[in-house]
């Protein structure tokens, strides 16, 4: 596992570059529910990257976003999906089924 990476941030997108300036990771979590709710639809290690926990620490990054941004997470991606299954920890960030969505 690497140590823990610096991301960018740009509205609804965690990612980082290589040393060359391509993307080598990428999050994204467009908003519904007016703002309120952050979907993460996608999350892409490139492959030479891979293996290294980069994945998590995106997912991870969102989550720490959301609390200090009093969002909540529904994880649409299968790798967010079992992210979240891996960590309970995580949960109160959740969509729960009483909340909407639009």
């Amino acid at each position: 596992m690497v140590k823990s990476m610096e991301f960018t941030r740009e509205a609804h997108r965690f990612y980082f570059n290589d040393d060359h300036g391509k993307l080598a990771g990428e999050i994204t979590f467009p908003a519904i529910n007016n703002d309120q709710t952050w979907v993460i639809e996608h999350t892409f290690v490139r492959d030479d990257f891979g293996h290294q926990g980069i994945a998590g620490q995106l997912t991870k990054a969102v989550i720490d976003a959301a609390r200090v941004e009093h969002k909540r997470i529904q994880p649409l991606c299968t790798y967010a999906k079992a992210y979240f299954d891996r960590h309970p920890e995580a949960a109160d960030v959740l969509v729960t089924s009483s909340q909407s969505k639009e």
